[in-house]
């Protein structure tokens, strides 16, 4: 009988079957800042050797490769290794070999 009582407590509360404000697997707005922090963590991080997919056009794909060589909160510094077979520019910053752009973490990808 107490625990009938406590359960029905417990349930009006809000406490059984899980907190209503919880995210849920299926949330897409919760996959992709869960997606999005795992690539941040992955990423800002010195002397990791990332790539950013860059657009050219409106269907070809190009690639860009380099070193994060500083870290500041989500932004990176990369020094570009690989600048792809087109010409880019990340924030106002030609992509040429040795050039350092700065960026947005989430915008780089862990190279292989």
């Amino acid at each position: 009988m107490k625990w009938a009582l406590a359960l029905a407590v417990l349930a009006a509360a809000g406490c059984v079957g899980g907190a209503p404000h919880a995210p849920r697997a299926e949330d897409p707005q919760f996959l992709r800042s869960l997606s999005e922090t795992a690539t941040v963590a992955a990423v800002a991080r010195r002397g990791v050797s990332v790539c950013r997919e860059m657009t050219v056009g409106i269907a070809e794909r190009d690639w860009l490769q380099g070193v994060v060589m500083d870290v500041e909160g989500t932004r990176v510094t990369v020094r570009i290794d690989y600048p792809g077979r087109f010409e880019h520019s990340v924030g106002g910053v030609k992509a040429a070999r040795g050039a350092s752009v700065r960026d947005e973490a989430i915008a780089w990808t862990p190279c292989r």
